[in-house]
C-alpha cells in the first residue's frame, strides 16, 4: 500500500508540474509510465543492490540529522568527503517528511531521489523541447531520456549524485537560455544552479567549466561590451568562492592533499585498485568484452578500457546488477541492449557530421558542456585509474545532450530517406522497450 501511496503522490506531482509548463498528455503518460518502471524496480531491489556505497550515504544523512553536524572521516564512510548539500537536504526530509514513521526510512529516501529524478526529467524535456521542433523525433529523444537504462537505476539511488545530475542538467538549461536570448533572469538561475552542483558534488565543476567558458565567448563575441565582462566576472567571483567553501567542508574533514580537499575520498583510493594506465586505455574499444558482459565488472577484462567501462556503465552501472537479473533471457536481453547503444551510437557519428552548417550558437552549451563533463572525467580516470572513476553516472547529465544528438540525427536520415528515419525511429523504440522488459518485473 506504501508503494501505491507513493506512486499516486508523484504521479501527481509530476502531472501539476508538466501540465503548467504546457506539455501534453502524451509527455505525461511517458513520464508516468517511467515512473511505474521506476517504482517497479525500487520495489523488488534493495538499497545496497542499487547503490555499492549505500550505508556511507545513509550514515551522512544520519549524522546531520541527529546530531546536525558533518561526520567524521572514517574508512567505513567513502562518502563523507563530499559537500553537505545533498546530505542536509536528505536530513532535513528525513526530519520533516518522514517523521511519525509512517513511512521506512530508507523508502522515504529512495522517494526523495525519485521526486529529485523527476526534477532531472523536467528540465530535460524543457532542454529538448527548445531545441527539437519536430514533435516525433522530440517524443523519441524525450523516452530515450526517460527510458534509458541507468535512468531507471539511478532514479532511486539514495546517493548525492541524486541531486548533482538535477542541478547540472537545470546550470546546462539556463545556460543554454541565457546565451539564446540574454536574460538576465537566466544568467542569475544558471550561476545559482551551478553554484549549488558544486556544493553539492566535485561534478559540478564541468558545468562551471561550461558557464565560464560560453560568458568568455559572449564578451567575445560583444566586442568586450561592458556588460558582458560584468557578467563573466560575476560569475568568476560567485563560482570561485563557491568552490572554496566546498573544499572548506573538506578541509575540515581532510587536513592532507590538494586532491583531497577538491575531490574528496575520491582521492583515497589505494594504487593496488588501479588498472592499466597507458594511451591504449583511452583509444582503444574492445566490441567483444563490450556486446558479451552484463556490466562492466561483471567479468573482470583483459584490459580496462574507458570507452568500454563508460557506455557499459551507462547502461547497467560498474557493479553487477545482482541474482534479480540472472538467467539465460536477462542475459539475452542485455547483449540486445548493448548492440542497440552501440547502434544509436553509430548513427550519430555517421549522420551528424553530414548535417553542414549549423548555427553554432544554438548548440554550443550542449557541446561545450559535454566535452567539459567527458574531460574531467578522463582527467579523473588518469589521475586515479580505477573503474569506479570512469563510471558513466559521474556524468550522466551528458545523456540529455547525446539523446538530443540521436534526435538531430533521426531528421537529418528522413531528408535522405523516408525508409532511413523510421529505421532510425524503430532503433529508438527496440532500445526504449528492450529496457522496459529487462528492469519491469510484475507484482
Amino acid at each position: 500500500m506504501t508503494y501505491f501511496i507513493l506512486l499516486a503522490i508523484t504521479a501527481a506531482v509530476q502531472l501539476y508540474v508538466l501540465r503548467r509548463l504546457r506539455f501534453g498528455w502524451f509527455i505525461v503518460a511517458m513520464v508516468w509510465a517511467g515512473t511505474l518502471v521506476e517504482v517497479s524496480y525500487l520495489a523488488y531491489t534493495s538499497i545496497s543492490e542499487r547503490n555499492y556505497d549505500a550505508a556511507s550515504q545513509l550514515l551522512y544523512i544520519d549524522e546531520i540529522a541527529e546530531h546536525r553536524r558533518l561526520p567524521p572521516v572514517s574508512i567505513f564512510c567513502t562518502a563523507c568527503g563530499h559537500p553537505p548539500l545533498y546530505y542536509a537536504l536528505a536530513a532535513l526530509w528525513s526530519k520533516a517528511v518522514l517523521a511519525g514513521g509512517w513511512i521506512p526510512r530508507e523508502l522515504g529516501l529512495q522517494w526523495l531521489s525519485l521526486l529529485l529524478f523527476s526534477g532531472f526529467v523536467v528540465f530535460a524535456l524543457l532542454l529538448l523541447r527548445s531545441s527539437i521542433e519536430r514533435a516525433a523525433t522530440f517524443r523519441l529523444a524525450a523516452a530515450l531520456v526517460v527510458f534509458w537504462p541507468s535512468s531507471i537505476i539511478n532514479s532511486v539511488r539514495v546517493h548525492n549524485d541524486a541531486l548533482a545530475t538535477t542541478l547540472m542538467i537545470a546550470s546546462m538549461y539556463f545556460i543554454a537560455r541565457w546565451d539564446r536570448h540574454e536574460r538576465r533572469r537566466d544568467f542569475c538561475l544558471a550561476v545559482a544552479a551551478t553554484a549549488l552542483a558544486l556544493l553539492t558534488k566535485a561534478t559540478g565543476y564541468a558545468m562551471a567549466a561550461t558557464l565560464l567558458m560560453v560568458a568568455a565567448l559572449r564578451v567575445r563575441s560583444t566586442r568586450f561590451c561592458f556588460g558582458s565582462a560584468k557578467r563573466l566576472v560575476a560569475a568568476t567571483l560567485i563560482l570561485l568562492g563557491t568552490a572554496l567553501l566546498a573544499v572548506s567542508f573538506r578541509e575540515t574533514m581532510y587536513p592532507h592533499t590538494l586532491c583531497q580537499r577538491v575531490l574528496g575520498r575520491a582521492c583515497d583510493v589505494p594504487s593496488d585498485y588501479f588498472v592499466s594506465n597507458r594511451p591504449i586505455n583511452y583509444l582503444y574499444f574492445e566490441l567483444h568484452d563490450f556486446v558479451s558482459t552484463t556490466s562492466s565488472m561483471a567479468y573482470p577484462p583483459k584490459q580496462d578500457y574507458f570507452w568500454n567501462v563508460l557506455v557499459k556503465s551507462s547502461l547497467f552501472g560498474v557493479m553487477p546488477l545482482g541474482k534479480d537479473f540472472e538467467g539465460t533471457c536477462y542475459s539475452w536481453l542485455a547483449v540486445f541492449i548493448s548492440v542497440l547503444s552501440l547502434a544509436i551510437i553509430a548513427i550519430c557519428m555517421t549522420v551528424l557530421p553530414s548535417i553542414g552548417s549549423v548555427n553554432w550558437q544554438t548548440y554550443r552549451v550542449f557541446v561545450i558542456s559535454s566535452a567539459s563533463m567527458v574531460t574531467l572525467l578522463v582527467a579523473l580516470r588518469i589521475m586515479l585509474p580505477t573503474p569506479f572513476h570512469e563510471d558513466f553516472r559521474h556524468i550522466f547529465a551528458i545523456v540529455v545532450p547525446f539523446c538530443l544528438a540521436y534526435a538531430k540525427a533521426v531528421e537529418r536520415l528522413g531528408r535522405w530517406s523516408g525508409v532511413l528515419y523510421k529505421a532510425g525511429i524503430a532503433v529508438g523504440f527496440l532500445m526504449i522497450a528492450s529496457s522496459v522488459a529487462f528492469f519491469v518485473r510484475m507484482p
